[in-house]
């Protein structure tokens, strides 16, 4: 992919003008950004992920993602969000789709990237929606033949996260990790963790890459687990199901984060609104 692009530019710089014809039929060569406010040298924090990051995100009773209220905790007038998350989607195949590349693109010396995934890595890899990623924190690829015919190099939620966290580094911005949110199941009074899958795997990656990691899924639970003591009163933290959250349970979840991010010293946390 980095090859065929290359090419694809190579080919539009060029000036012979036997060339027309084709740069006519070429599409997608320059590189997708995003407009953000960059006032007075004002950084960007990106947050990317899934479902329970960026939601329907318009009806006061409806499905919130954290990402949609993040102003809610950070000082817009010293730092611009971007919610670049999108629901359904996995590492594997925010990067697939080039949503990655678009963050990437868009990165500057200075800014800050929140990579928060997991609840749809864990599916099917080889069935639509194409987009689970081989369950391990080490480096890992496998040729996967996918059920509509193709073949794809398929690699571990691990490599993925180190991916992101590389190309980040190369653009002098600062990667943060986020941990899952916690689905409303409870087991003998307190809320399910998966500190044994995706919990372990955000911390393995976390301390095998020097990468800050912000722990979502256990402040969120902690929270959870003093505030309710069972899945019937932490019901109006979510909605319609047990992993998407109402606009309460977004807000707690953004609150979780900032949390996070004074408790870990962050150079983010200085963007913060005071308490």
């Amino acid at each position: 992919m980095m090859n065929a692009r290359s090419a694809a530019e190579g080919l539009m710089a060029s000036r012979n003008p036997a060339l027309a014809p084709l740069k006519a039929m070429m599409r997608g060569v320059e590189p997708a950004t995003y407009a953000v406010d960059r006032t007075d040298g004002k950084p960007v924090v990106f947050i990317t992920g899934d479902s329970t990051v960026k939601n329907e995100d318009k009806d006061q009773d409806g499905m919130w993602g954290w990402g949609a209220v993040a102003n809610t905790v950070f000082d817009e007038t010293r730092i611009s969000i971007v919610n670049a998350a999108m629901a359904g989607r996995s590492c594997r195949s925010y990067l697939n789709e080039g949503r990655w590349d678009k963050v990437y693109n868009s990165l500057q010396p200075g800014d800050f990237v929140l990579i928060q995934f997991g609840h749809n890595d864990i599916s099917t890899i080889d069935k639509p929606k194409y987009r689970g990623a081989i369950a391990t924190a080490a480096d890992s690829s496998h040729v996967y033949k996918l059920d509509n015919g193709r073949y794809e190099v398929v690699y571990s939620f691990g490599w993925y996260l180190k991916k992101f966290i590389q190309d980040v580094r190369e653009k002098g911005a600062t990667p943060i990790l986020v941990s899952l949110t916690p689905r409303n199941e409870w087991t003998d009074g307190k809320i399910e963790r998966r500190n044994d899958t995706y919990g372990r795997w955000y911390r393995q990656v976390a301390q095998e890459t020097g990468t800050e990691l912000v722990d979502l899924h256990n402040l969120t639970a902690d929270y959870l687990d003093k505030k309710c003591g069972s899945k019937a009163k932490a019901e109006k933290y979510y909605k319609r199901d047990h992993t998407h959250t109402s606009l309460l349970g977004a807000k707690t979840n953004a609150q979780c984060v900032a949390k996070g991010l004074r408790a870990n010293h962050s150079a983010l946390a200085t963007f913060l609104k005071k308490k």
